[in-house]
């Protein structure tokens, strides 16, 4: 890491060029809202559901030469900065405080040239300073700094509801969506493992797996909605389990896909996500952006595809969305293996 903060070259207009007080203690300034042009970049966004093994294939992905993978940063959950900084009164949810050590992580490592907690600060107070932008304003800006490699980011909240997915079609119309999906009992047991003990979901105990099983179900298929609606080739589906068994044949598929480089060495470098930046703990104020224990142990592993669809006995959950479930894990490519 850098020992002083380099600030980046390209200073948006209006803003302070003055020497500055740490980011801490010093008021922000009121950056205007730039004019953008939405066919400027072209980035590809991993749409899934949490717990689909969206961290390692995203962080792997970015590794391509051609291509620079971001942590999660959650800019389009939201109209502006504004409501991504802070809780709203009475907020009972995930606080805003774990959702944007990746929007953190990303703006110190790009503007800054490392992670580090003074870096950190000045991304805050960056932000701080950009509170009316959009999330496109600010990803264009990340987007611009990496350029000319390709964008490639992944939220789940981008896919969480229709909105936040017009919020991305309409921000970037030439992306790329490549839908990620896992086998629906592999997902909810790991969402149950996550989950279940946290205070931020209101749901009785006894229905948590049924309450896991309906966030698989409807997240997958309001990505197939959405990727339904796109221009042919814009989208492409891939089974989470195909690229972490198979990484070479999966990986060099898309990048045939997306048009890029597919030779021997393009593809090896995607077998690496460790070397990105981003795949380790972060520093005290920004510690994650993808899942802890991605980045605690940032490699690609082999996995278990289960071979059926049952779920355990002990799941209480409707028949109508059992039956649900099923039919759309057949439309991913999940079967039982028997006749």
């Amino acid at each position: 890491m850098a020992d002083s903060l380099q600030i980046a070259p390209a200073t948006p207009a209006g803003e302070d060029r003055r020497p500055r007080k740490p980011a801490e203690v010093r008021g922000p300034i009121q950056v205007p809202v730039p004019e953008r042009d939405p066919a400027a970049f072209a980035p590809l966004f991993v749409l899934a559901p949490a717990r689909s093994h969206s961290s390692v294939v995203t962080t792997a992905i970015g590794q391509h030469p051609q291509l620079h993978a971001f942590p999660e940063l959650g800019l389009f959950r939201r109209d502006t900065v504004r409501p991504i900084l802070v809780d709203p009164p009475g907020w009972k949810g995930i606080p805003s405080s774990a959702r944007r050590g990746g929007l953190l992580r990303a703006l110190a490592q790009h503007n800054h040239g490392d992670q580090s907690n003074e870096a950190v600060l000045e991304a805050y107070y960056w932000l701080r300073c950009r509170r009316a932008w959009s999330g496109a304003h600010v990803f264009d800006h990340l987007l611009g700094s990496v350029a000319p490699k390709i964008g490639v980011e992944k939220t789940p909240d981008n896919s969480n509801n229709d909105l936040n997915l017009a919020r991305l079609a309409a921000a970037y119309p030439r992306a790329r969506f490549l839908h990620l999906t896992r086998h629906p009992v592999t997902t909810q047991l790991s969402m149950y493992e996550a989950w279940s003990r946290l205070p931020w979901w209101n749901v009785p105990q006894g229905l948590f797996h049924q309450f896991c099983m309906a966030a698989w179900l409807f997240h997958h298929e309001r990505i197939l909605r959405f990727t339904s609606t796109l221009a042919p080739g814009q989208a492409t589906q891939v089974r989470a389990e195909d690229i972490l068994n198979h990484p070479r044949k999966e990986m060099a598929a898309i990048c045939r896909w997306l048009g890029i480089d597919a030779s021997r060495e393009a593809v090896t470098a995607m077998c690496h996500p460790e070397r990105s930046p981003f795949a380790s703990i972060g520093p005290q104020d920004a510690r994650f952006g993808n899942d802890p224990k991605f980045l605690r142990s940032p490699h690609i592993r082999r996995v278990v595809i289960p071979s059926s669809l049952d779920i355990p006995a002990d799941w209480v959950v409707d028949p109508w969305l059992l039956t649900a479930t099923i039919e759309v894990a057949h439309r991913l490519g999940y079967h039982h293996a028997g006749p």
